[in-house]
């Protein structure tokens, strides 16, 4: 018989549900435990998967037999209690982002290698089919380097609860669901090496920005614009990609826009030789792809797979959104 990791799960909110839906599909665990001050949710979760219930994070990291911890909870807290499970010889996965600063994944880091334990984040659109295939075909030279990027991001006011609190997400749009343009584009792209970016305030930590336009610039060449804003009509959900290359025009219509309900367009779309064209590819939804990331981080803790997204990958993008900040802050284009 397969020995099955013993995960713990805090936070059940919308993505702690998904995340815990997750390791029940996984291979090779076992939701062990879950956490969180709702005692209603804890209750259910319980009755429904046979699992430990606690009512906080600590009682949870303090359970001798949980062997890997998922954290779901506002981004604010992430540093806090990642640290407490790392020293506690817990293997970790955190939701994106891992850290409000570069300075706190910092800690992290060093305390994963201490505690010899995988640290790891949850970049979930990294497992969105189109959003890999667009990555490989430009990384076998079957498709030109883009051009351009553009990454949109257009929804229709605020996210509800704690996501509309600057304090508790460490800014605005661009550090709440605008983070996902940042991996993805990077990831398709290559090596960020300049951003530029206008925010409709100069406090985007403090009061958090609904409008940024962000320039990403790539070291083996082409740029990245990302538009992201909650100034939409209710209902929109728009984060389509496109990919402006030599021989072709690449359009992902988005991967929340279709869990949403606000595209139903084919998932991957082509323009070439007068025509636009769909590409068939597999089908994965919002919550598959995160039950396909927490997989991938079970599969490195027993061996399987690499992670796809460590400590030092997730560092990055914190440290790219935090040069977003400074750019439109002090007026002038960040290197990093």
């Amino acid at each position: 018989m397969t020995r099955e990791l013993k995960v713990g799960v805090i936070g059940l909110g919308e993505v702690g549900r998904h995340q815990v839906n997750g390791v029940l599909a996984a291979s090779g665990a076992k939701l062990f435990a879950v956490a969180d001050f709702n005692a209603e949710l804890v209750k259910a979760t319980v009755e429904q998967t046979d699992a430990r219930g606690y009512g906080t994070a600590e009682e949870l990291i303090a359970d001798p037999d949980v062997e890997a911890v998922v954290v779901c909870v506002p981004h604010k807290f992430h540093a806090g209690l990642c640290l407490k499970a790392l020293e506690a010889g817990k293997h970790v996965f955190v939701e994106k982002p891992a850290t409000v600063t570069a300075a706190e994944c910092d800690i992290l880091i060093a305390a994963a290698d201490k505690a010899g334990k995988l640290f790891g984040a949850s970049h979930n659109q990294l497992f969105y089919p189109p959003h890999r295939w667009l990555r490989d075909e430009i990384a076998a030279g079957r498709l030109s380097r883009p051009t351009i990027l553009r990454l949109r991001l257009s929804i229709g006011g605020k996210l509800g609860g704690w996501r509309a609190d600057p304090d508790l997400t460490g800014g605005g749009i661009l550090f709440d669901a605008g983070f996902h343009r940042l991996y993805v584009a990077r990831s398709i792209m290559g090596e960020v090496s300049a951003v530029s970016a206008s925010l409709d305030t100069d406090n985007p930590r403090g009061v958090g920005e609904d409008v940024g336009i962000v320039t990403l610039e790539f070291r083996d060449g082409g740029r990245a614009v990302i538009e992201a804003g909650y100034h939409a009509p209710k209902g929109v959900f728009d984060d389509q990609i496109e990919a402006v290359t030599r021989d072709a025009l690449i359009r992902v219509p988005g991967l929340e826009a279709h869990f949403e309900k606000f595209s139903d367009e084919p998932h991957l779309l082509k323009w070439s030789e007068g025509g636009w064209h769909s590409i068939e590819i597999a089908k994965a939804e919002w919550p598959d792809t995160v039950g396909i990331a927490v997989a991938n981080f079970i599969d490195a803790v027993n061996g399987k797979s690499s992670l796809a997204v460590d400590g030092r990958e997730a560092r990055r993008i914190v440290e790219i959104a935090e040069a977003i900040y400074r750019s439109a802050v002090e007026g002038r284009r960040i290197e990093l």
